[in-house]
C-alpha cells in the first residue's frame, strides 16, 4: 500500500527521505567497468562511474574517501570492479547515485596482482621483518579476540582453549568481503584501549577473494602498530594473507591459535609436575636419611643409658664393698676393745656408734641421689642431666666414705700405740694412777706389736 495515498500532499524532502529509506533495501554488489573518476582533491568524497560491459548501462557512484582508502583499490578508467552499496537520491540536487561503501578487484588474476604489489611495497618497508616480531607473552591470561560470532570458528577456538584461567574479551566483526575492513579496524582500535596481553584475530579458510579484507593495507598497518603482540589464525591454502605476514605469530587455523595460547601454560604445568616429582623424591631421600639418623641416635642413647646403668651397678657394688669393709673394721675394733678396760671400751663404743651413725648419714644422701638418677633415667629424663646426677652422687658417696674412714682411723686405739704409747694393765684393769700398784707387783704392758709382763721395782709420785 502506498504510504502517501491517504495524504493530500507531501513535501519534496519528506518524499525523497521516504524513497531513500526504501532504496536501502536494494543493497547489492554491482559488477562494472570504471569509465570516469573524480577525486576532488581537498574534499572528503569522490565520484566515479561504472558501466555494464554488455551494453551502455551507466551508473554514477558516490563514495566517502575514508571508505575508498580502506578499500585499497586505486580506481582508474578501464578497471573492472565490484562496488558494494545501495542507491539513493541526493536531495539538494535530486540526482540519483549509488552510495558505494567498498570497492574490490574482480578476478583472481587482478586480485593476485594487487596482492603481490602491496606485499612487495610493505615488505620493502620492513613490516614483515622477523626482527620486529615480538614473542607471545608467557602464561597469558587477558586475551582480546576478534572474529565473527556466527559460524564454527569461534566454537573451535573456545573448545580448544585450555582451562588455564583465561579472560577473553570478544568483539564481533565481519571477516569476509570488503565491508569487513571497517569493522575489523574498529575492533582493533577498540582493543587498543583495553587492558589485554595479546590480540587474537581468527577466521576460517577461503579463496583469495574471500580473504580480501586481510590483505588491506590500512588493516595491515593497524596490526603492525598494535601495542601488544598479535596472534593471527586465518585458514589458507596457498597465499598467506598480508595480515598474517605482519602479525607477531601466525598459525594456519583457529584451533592452532588456541593451542598456541595453551603452549606456555602446558609447559608450566609439565614443569610443575616434574618439580613435584623431584620434591617427592628429595623428601623421600631426606626422610630415609633422617630415619637412619634417628635410629642411630636411639641406638647411641640405648648404649649410653646401658653404660650409665653399668656405672651405677659398679658404684653400688663399690659402696657395698666399702660399707662391708667399714662394718668389718668396726666389728674388729669392737672385738679388740673388749680386751681393754671397761671405761676405755665404753668411750670407744660411743665413738664407734657415732662413726656408724655418721657413715649411715653420709651414705644416705648419695644413695638417694643414685636412686633418683636411676628413676629419672628410666623415665626418659634428659640424658645429660642424668649423667651429671649419677656422677655427683657417686662422688659424694666416695667423699663421705673417705671422711668416715679418716674419722675411724684417727680414733683407733691402735693409732696411739703406733705413736709410741703403751697400755698398762693390772689384774685386767688399766693402770691410771701409781696408787693402783705396789713394789713387786706384776703388770701387763701392751704395745703396738705385742705385749709383755713387768715387775714394779720403784714408784714415784708427782708432788
Amino acid at each position: 500500500m502506498n504510504n502517501f495515498e491517504q495524504l493530500e500532499h507531501v513535501s519534496v524532502s519528506d518524499y525523497l527521505e521516504t524513497i531513500n529509506d526504501g532504496l536501502k533495501n536494494f543493497d547489492a554488489r554491482v559488477l562494472g567497468e570504471v569509465t570516469e573518476v573524480q577525486l576532488y582533491p581537498g574534499r572528503t568524497y569522490l565520484f566515479f562511474k561504472v558501466k555494464d560491459k554488455e551494453d551502455e548501462a551507466l551508473m554514477t557512484c558516490f563514495m566517502w574517501k575514508r571508505d575508498y582508502t580502506l578499500s585499497g583499490v586505486d580506481l582508474e578508467p578501464g578497471l573492472e570492479i565490484i562496488v558494494s552499496g545501495f542507491p539513493e537520491i541526493y536531495k539538494p540536487s535530486g540526482r540519483f547515485s549509488f552510495r558505494a561503501r567498498a570497492v574490490e578487484h574482480v578476478g583472481e588474476g587482478k586480485l593476485k596482482k594487487a596482492y603481490d604489489e602491496l606485499k612487495a611495497r610493505l615488505e620493502k618497508e620492513g613490516l614483515f621483518s622477523p626482527t620486529r616480531k615480538r614473542p607471545l607473552p608467557n602464561l597469558p591470561q587477558k586475551i582480546g579476540l576478534i572474529t565473527s560470532k556466527d559460524g564454527a570458528v569461534i566454537g573451535d577456538f573456545q573448545v580448544n582453549l585450555g582451562n588455564f584461567g583465561f579472560k577473553v574479551l570478544f568483539v564481533d566483526s565481519r571477516v569476509e568481503g570488503q565491508l569487513a575492513v571497517s569493522e575489523l579496524l574498529g575492533a582493533i582500535r577498540t582493543f587498543k584501549k583495553q587492558d589485554i596481553e595479546i590480540l587474537v584475530l581468527v577466521r576460517g579458510g577461503g579463496s583469495l577473494e574471500s580473504l580480501l579484507p586481510f590483505n588491506n593495507e590500512a588493516l595491515v598497518r593497524e596490526v603492525a602498530s598494535f601495542p601488544v603482540p598479535v596472534l593471527v589464525g586465518v585458514g589458507h591454502e596457498k597465499d598467506v594473507p598480508l595480515i598474517a605476514l605482519v602479525a607477531d605469530k601466525t598459525v594456519s587455523t583457529p584451533t592452532a591459535t588456541a593451542q598456541a595460547l595453551n603452549e606456555s601454560w602446558q609447559r608450566a604445568a609439565t614443569q610443575v609436575q616434574l618439580n613435584q616429582q623431584k620434591m617427592h623424591s628429595s623428601f623421600a631421600k631426606a626422610l630415609n636419611a633422617s630415619r637412619t639418623t634417628v635410629e642411630r641416635s636411639f641406638q647411641l642413647m640405648r648404649d649410653q643409658f646401658q653404660s650409665i646403668f653399668n656405672d651405677f651397678n659398679q658404684a653400688e657394688q663399690a659402696l657395698l664393698r666399702i660399707g662391708t669393709t667399714l662394718k668389718s673394721r668396726i666389728a674388729e675394733l669392737l672385738r679388740q676393745l673388749n680386751q681393754y678396760p671397761i671405761v676405755f671400751v665404753r668411750g670407744a663404743r660411743v665413738l664407734l656408734r657415732n662413726a656408724q651413725t655418721y657413715v649411715s648419714t653420709a651414705l644416705e644422701n648419695p644413695l638417694h641421689q643414685l636412686e633418683y638418677a636411676i628413676r629419672t633415667a628410666t623415665e626418659g629424663t634428659e640424658f645429660g642431666g642424668t649423667v651429671r646426677v649419677l656422677t655427683h652422687a657417686v662422688s659424694r658417696a666416695k667423699q663421705s666414705l673417705v671422711s668416715a674412714e679418716k674419722l675411724l682411723g684417727s680414733n683407733n686405739p691402735e693409732r696411739q700405740l703406733r705413736l709410741g704409747y703403751s697400755i698398762v694393765q693390772s689384774r685386767g684393769a688399766v693402770v691410771r694412777r701409781v696408787s693402783q700398784v705396789r713394789k713387786g707387783q706384776s703388770v701387763d704392758v701392751r704395745l703396738q706389736d705385742g705385749s709383755f709382763k713387768s715387775d714394779v721395782t720403784d714408784i714415784t709420785k708427782k708432788v
